[in-house]
């Protein structure tokens, strides 16, 4: 069996929104924007980047709109009972869909490709 065709699952910390999706990473992104260092409470967020049409959703999360710091259109997606971030998707890459690394069930399979916006890295973040 292909690395395509083997399922990768994943979800929040209680349960209530879990998902699933096939193939490998479009990229690996550590995100060092100020929008991702909100939505993750840390210096960075890890996101497996994969085509939003290969996403399966099981639950509902909760999705938050509203304008990135670079003006893009950015939708994220939580867990409307533990507040995990489940996804975030822009405006300026409609067909994928950036999972956080930390609610996949083998976040082991993440190797960061891309580390954007190193000028707004925190100077504690040895990531």
């Amino acid at each position: 069996m292909s690395d395509e065709e083997v399922e990768k699952t994943g979800g929040c910390l209680c349960g209530a929104v879990r998902y699933a999706f096939t193939g490998d990473a479009e990229l690996g992104v550590q995100c060092y924007c100020l929008d991702c260092q909100k939505i993750s409470g840390a210096g960075n967020l890890p996101q497996y980047v994969i085509k939003r049409a290969r996403l399966t959703l099981l639950g509902q999360p909760t999705v938050h709109r509203r304008k990135s710091a670079a003006g893009n259109d950015l939708e994220i997606a939580f867990c409307p009972d533990c507040g995990s971030p489940i996804y975030k998707a822009t405006s300026m890459a409609q067909d994928l869909i950036m999972l956080t690394v930390g609610t996949l069930d083998d976040p082991s399979m993440f190797s960061p490709t891309h580390k954007p916006y190193q000028q707004t890295r925190q100077p504690w973040d040895e990531s």
